[in-house]
């Protein structure tokens, strides 16, 4: 069995015990089926009923999605298991040659619950299958879907960002609170869920305040080409930023009141 792409360990290693489960349920069994050879077959149970399991015994068969391999199974493999329980499940099909040994499914789970051991390698291979699919899909996805976002665990006095340095990553404070300072003048506060540090991520420019724990903090560091996917992934975090912009603009506007200026719009 081959996953496409480079499988992580923990596929290497569940590929190896799904392939040292199929021998032992196989051992002692009477296959009674015989070999038939195909070549180029587009839908493996469009010629066969799906009470068949089939015992890969020459060539490659690929699970496809919309004209996409997902796996291939070579010599060894069972093939056909979710596809005899009459599960929604992508086609096996394949360009080439292969020679497929029919094994009937009731014939064969006869055989598995007829021992106790059986029994227990049967369930396994299933959660094996399983637990393989689940990091495949893990693995290929997660670079799309999942922001790489890293956790700091900051002390009071500990400086979360600089002002004038570059903007690299947008924060969250998951817990406690941090002071903001421009010029070394505070002008105001964060608290528990506020995202900040994304202004400067979004206009390019140096980093405009100095923001400083003033509580034992633990913040969300997202780095700022993964910012967007957070945003996507996470409406929510949206929502908070444009309510701390808001509430930030109102408090420099204020400000700029009492200083008698012209405040922002």
């Amino acid at each position: 069995m081959y996953l496409n792409g480079k499988p992580s360990e923990s596929i290497e290693q569940l590929r190896n015990r799904v392939g040292q489960l199929v021998r032992v349920l196989l051992e002692d069994f009477e296959i009674e089926g015989t070999p038939v050879s195909l070549e180029g077959v587009d839908d493996l149970y469009e010629l066969f009923d799906r009470d068949q399991l089939f015992l890969v015994q020459d060539g490659m068969i690929h699970l496809s999605k919309n004209g996409q391999n997902l796996l291939s199974f070579d010599e060894g493999d069972l093939i056909g298991i979710h596809q005899s329980f009459d599960m929604p499940t992508p086609v096996l099909r394949t360009d080439e040659y292969v020679e497929l040994i029919p094994i009937s499914r009731d014939h064969f789970l006869r055989h598995v619950y007829s021992d106790k051991r059986r029994q227990h390698y049967w369930s396994h291979l299933l959660v094996c299958l399983n637990a393989m699919m689940l990091n495949y899909l893990a693995d290929l996805y997660k670079d799309q879907v999942r922001p790489t976002a890293g956790f700091q665990n900051m002390q009071p006095g500990d400086v979360i960002i600089q002002q004038g340095d570059p903007a690299e990553h947008v924060y969250t404070i998951i817990s406690g609170e941090a002071d903001v300072f421009v010029d070394g003048m505070k002008v105001g506060d964060i608290g528990e869920e506020e995202v900040f540090g994304a202004m400067a991520v979004f206009t390019g420019e140096p980093r405009s305040a100095t923001v400083i724990a003033r509580t034992p903090c633990t913040i969300m560091a997202v780095p700022q080409k993964d910012f967007v996917l957070l945003i996507e992934a996470q409406p929510k975090a949206a929502v908070n930023l444009i309510e701390n912009l808001a509430r930030r603009i109102s408090i420099l506007n204020q400000q700029l009141i009492d200083k008698g200026e012209t405040p922002q719009g």
